[in-house]
């Protein structure tokens, strides 16, 4: 069984109460701390934006480096995918 725990965290002001993993606690609060700096970022850059707006830029923000980050992790596993076939294929003819 899962051992979870009852954590806080605040993202744009607003208080959030979850259940996690204890295991991935860090993960919940280093990811809330990241979404937060990134709205103070946008709200310092533009002060007198709607806060549904600053939001909505943060998590496309965020969005998009997970997507980047998927890409290129979908490249890299295609890559060692290709290297264990050549290693296999090797291998084979060597036997």
């Amino acid at each position: 069984m899962v051992e979870t725990l009852r954590i806080t965290i605040t993202i744009a002001g607003k208080r959030f109460s979850l259940t996690v993993p204890r295991k991935d606690e860090e993960i919940y609060r280093k990811a809330a701390d990241q979404l937060s700096k990134k709205i103070e970022e946008y709200t310092r850059r533009a002060p007198d934006a709607d806060e549904s707006y600053i939001v909505a830029q943060a998590a496309f923000y965020m969005s998009l480096r997970l997507q980047v980050l998927n890409e290129a992790h979908s490249q890299d596993m295609k890559a060692i995918a290709e290297i264990c076939e050549d290693i296999e294929n090797i291998i084979s003819s060597q036997e």
